[in-house]
């Protein structure tokens, strides 16, 4: 008669353990429920904070006149957001942008004024300093002004050739977007969400993974669970599913810490996707669903690490290239575009968050995401008989 498995006593045994650590309930919950969303909070408001200030500010700026362009000067000078100063030359104003006693300069040419009288373009040159974010916000603001010379001068010159206004535009475009709020909330949110959730389910198992097998070496128990009656398939399959669990609650807090605060309209949110826009709550179902073959190969691939390790200590300096698997393909799916080559589907996480930001865009194709899912599955599944595998070598397992 076969005895019944053992898995899921050794699966509550370990995440028992697990849950009565105190740094797990800090980086796998309190964090991405509490401190994540109060940081990102707190930049979007300096950052609004400070975008308001530049709006509101007056910025400082030259006039290098070459030859006179009163049409442009005079109106210039009497903005209110800007404070024109008349320099002499070109090189005077190079080294006042450099000395930061202007922010930009306007140079205007010798046949700016004979070249505007007679109905042709003025040459104009804005002199500003790149690497300086003061410096390219003058220089945005000097080229804004100046379009809205060129409109008022284009309406008048279009008045004294008794022309229609539509002379100058040869088209009336009528854009309209026929996505629904929520496809637009869902939208922005795919821009990023994909990658904060791989980061998400591939770190927050990290702990739990190193203690499960490299920490229970180093104290000295592993022996005492190897002796059990639970086989070290069992005990592999028990460890594995603690730390899928622990990377699973991981991404579902990273998603909730970043959504609750849109859904309950906090403002500094409501400013970052639009205030007209809603979550399309069925997508975060699909997402979070979707996380699960993630979460399996990548809480495999740390068991591998722990298996092989050591110590603690010697699994951290292997998880380096752990980092690279997983944060390239993350980063990768920032750039990459929803609408990706089926070839894709291929690449592990990257198919994931990809398959992600396809949910969000109300791009679902079933196709990709069967691919997406099957072979998520069976990197999971290889990973998985790898670390099975250790456990059944003793060499491997108790290394010296």
């Amino acid at each position: 008669m076969s005895r019944p498995s053992l898995t899921s006593t050794v699966f509550l045994k370990e995440i028992r353990e697990t849950l009565r650590d105190k740094r797990v309930i800090l980086g796998v919950i309190v964090s991405p429920l509490l401190v994540t969303p109060l940081l990102i909070g707190t930049v979007l408001f300096f950052a609004g904070k400070k975008e308001i200030e530049k709006q509101a500010s007056i910025v400082e700026v030259g006039i290098v006149e070459q030859s006179a362009f009163p049409e442009l000067v005079k109106r210039l000078k009497t903005d209110e957001g800007f404070n024109a100063h008349q320099i002499d030359s070109r090189e005077a104003a190079k080294q006042a942008i450099e000395d930061r006693t202007i922010r930009a300069a306007l140079i205007v040419r010798e046949n700016a004024q004979t070249e505007f009288s007679s109905n042709n373009s003025a040459p104009l040159e804005i002199l500003y300093n790149f690497a300086n974010e003061n410096s390219q916000f003058a220089q945005a603001r000097l080229r804004n002004f100046i379009g809205k010379f060129d409109k008022e001068a284009l309406a008048d010159r279009i008045e004294a050739a008794s022309l229609s206004e539509n002379f100058a535009k040869p088209t009336k475009v009528e854009i309209t977007n026929i996505a629904a709020g929520s496809s637009a909330g869902s939208f922005v949110l795919g821009l990023f969400l994909p990658y904060i959730i791989v980061m998400s389910a591939a770190f927050g198992g990290i702990q739990t993974a190193f203690d499960l097998c490299a920490g229970e070496k180093e104290r000295g128990t592993m022996e005492t669970l190897l002796v059990s009656p639970a086989s070290r398939y069992e005990i592999v399959t028990g460890k594995l599913l603690t730390i899928l669990t622990i990377s699973f609650i991981a991404s579902c807090c990273a998603i909730t810490g970043i959504i609750a605060p849109i859904a309950f309209g906090l403002e500094f949110f409501k400013k970052l996707v639009g205030d007209s826009i809603s979550i399309n709550f069925i997508s975060v179902v699909w997402m979070m669903l979707i996380v699960i073959p993630l979460a399996l190969f990548t809480s495999s691939l740390l068991l591998v690490i722990s298996s092989f390790a050591r110590n603690q200590k010697e699994a951290q300096t292997y998880i380096l290239p752990f980092f690279a698997v997983v944060i390239l393909p993350a980063v990768l799916s920032t750039v990459l575009g929803a609408e990706s080559h089926i070839c894709t589907a291929f690449v592990p996480i990257l198919n994931i968050s990809l398959t992600m930001k396809q949910i969000f865009g109300d791009l679902f194709d079933t196709l990709y995401f069967g691919i997406s899912l099957a072979t998520s599955f069976l990197y999971a599944f290889l990973a998985m008989r790898l670390a099975a595998s250790f456990f059944q070598r003793e060499q491997i397992l108790f290394r010296t």
